[in-house]
Order: C-alpha cells, then sequence, then structure tokens
C-alpha cells in the first residue's frame, strides 16, 4: 500500500474513532512502527490530526453548551451508565464535593438511591435540591453570585468557601476531556469554581459521556493527569480507551 492511501485511511480511523493507536495501525497495515510514525507526524503537518504518546487525535473544538433544560436530555442515558460506574468509587461515610452539570444531576439521583450515609458539598443548586431531603445524606450548599442558566453558584464567596474545606473525593463534570488539549468546559464564571474543587480533594474523579472524549472547548481548566480517574460510558470508542491507558491514565467505562 502506497503511503498516501495509508495515510488516507488513518485519517477516516481517527474521524471516525476520535483517535488511534500506533500499535492498531501497525497491526492493520503489517508495517513497522517507525512507518506508522512517520505517517501520523506528516499527517500532524498537514493540521489532519494530533500526535499524543502512544498514538494520535482527532482535532476537535465543541461549540458552547446549549441551554441547561436542554441539554439534561442529550444523551440521558449515558450519563446515568457512566454516574452508575462513578458512584462505585464513592463508599458510606465519604465526605464528597460535586461540580455542577447535567451530568452532575444524574449521578446525584444514583447517590440518593444508592447510599445513607454521605457528606456533599456542592455550589449546583439542582445537586443540593436532589440530595438534601435524603435521610443520611448531610448538605452543604456553597453559596456565592448565582448562574441562572447553569442553575449554580460561582464568584469569590464560592470560591473562598472552597478553599476553607476538604473532602476525600471531587467529581467534576467538564465539556471537554482530550490528551493533548487537557480538561476543559465552556463557562467562564463557573471555571474557577471547578478549579478550586480540583484543589479541594484527595482524589479527583472527571466524569464526561463519550461524545466529549478527544474534543477542546474554551477554558482549560487542568491537564489530564494520571493521578485523575476518568469515567466515561459504554459508547467510548475502543482506540480512545486503549490510548489512554497507554498514557497511563486510569479510565473507566461501560
Amino acid at each position: 500500500m502506497l503511503a498516501n492511501e495509508r495515510q488516507r485511511r488513518i485519517c477516516e480511523e481517527v474521524n471516525k474513532n476520535g483517535a488511534v493507536t500506533v500499535s492498531d495501525l501497525v497491526k492493520k497495515f503489517n508495517v513497522s512502527v517507525e512507518t506508522v510514525r512517520r505517517d501520523l507526524l506528516n499527517l500532524e503537518k498537514k493540521n489532519m490530526l494530533s500526535r499524543v504518546h502512544g498514538g494520535a487525535i482527532q482535532i476537535t473544538h465543541v461549540k458552547p453548551a446549549g441551554d441547561f433544560s436542554v441539554r439534561k436530555d442529550e444523551n440521558r442515558a449515558l450519563k446515568f451508565e457512566l454516574s452508575k460506574i462513578a458512584a462505585n468509587l464513592v463508599e458510606n461515610g465519604d465526605t464528597i464535593a460535586i461540580d455542577a452539570g447535567t451530568t452532575a444531576m444524574e449521578f446525584a439521583e444514583v447517590l440518593k438511591e444508592r447510599f445513607s450515609d454521605l457528606t456533599v458539598v456542592t455550589h449546583a443548586l439542582g445537586v443540593f435540591e436532589t440530595l438534601s431531603s435524603v435521610a443520611g445524606i448531610n448538605t452543604i450548599l456553597i453559596g456565592g453570585m448565582f448562574e441562572k442558566g447553569e442553575r449554580a453558584f460561582y464568584g469569590p464567596i464560592a470560591t473562598k468557601a472552597y478553599g476553607d474545606i476538604h473532602v476525600s473525593k471531587t467529581f467534576i463534570f467538564p465539556t471537554a476531556v482530550s490528551i493533548s488539549t487537557g480538561v476543559s468546559d465552556f463557562n467562564l464564571n463557573l471555571s474557577e469554581v471547578q478549579r478550586m474543587l480540583l484543589k479541594t480533594a484527595d482524589k479527583v474523579i472527571i466524569l464526561a459521556d463519550s461524545s466529549k472524549f478527544e474534543k477542546a472547548s474554551l477554558i482549560k481548566l487542568c491537564d489530564v493527569s494520571p493521578e485523575h480517574i476518568y469515567v466515561s460510558d459504554s459508547k467510548l470508542p475502543d482506540s480512545i480507551f486503549e490510548l489512554y491507558k497507554e498514557n497511563n491514565l486510569t479510565i473507566l467505562k461501560g
């Protein structure tokens, strides 16, 4: 197979699955690792993909998210699926922090049914409303300026409050996750609160449905890190799953 044809098919794989691994391409095209790396380098120079350790990813930017009331029903089954996986990382007796967002609402519903002894800190009004009436779940609502579109609090009051607490686990719900561009979101007001949340916990768990992986949003929250746990659903392509593992990232999916 000529190099041009092989590179065209590599692009098709990246665009279809969001990522490719060097090991899979070596097997698929029966060529050497060096040949695949040259192909990826050439394609990166043409701005057709972005190379990362162990493979390459698609270059995709997401648009600002739509209205909260509309988003809450988008990919709802996937959000519920990954929320159940993430709930396995919670234990009765834990003190946890929960970010805002529509996936956070699904996560709160799962916690509501499964746990009877938790302390939950959140700046998301919907999460607070879901959990505050549950026997055995103590809730702390972080206040501040209110972002009506996202039904969450932000600003210096919120960030200071989070700066004064410590939790065992924090659950973040970003707009996009990418090995090359990091964990990102679109809301400038809430991003400062999310950054503070990343500092409050012993363990950080990042939840994103499969449509959000290997995408980039406006505001970077942090780099992807082996210290964090990433949770997605069963529709996450195997190529992305394997690429994260090759980069020593802990990723769970349905």
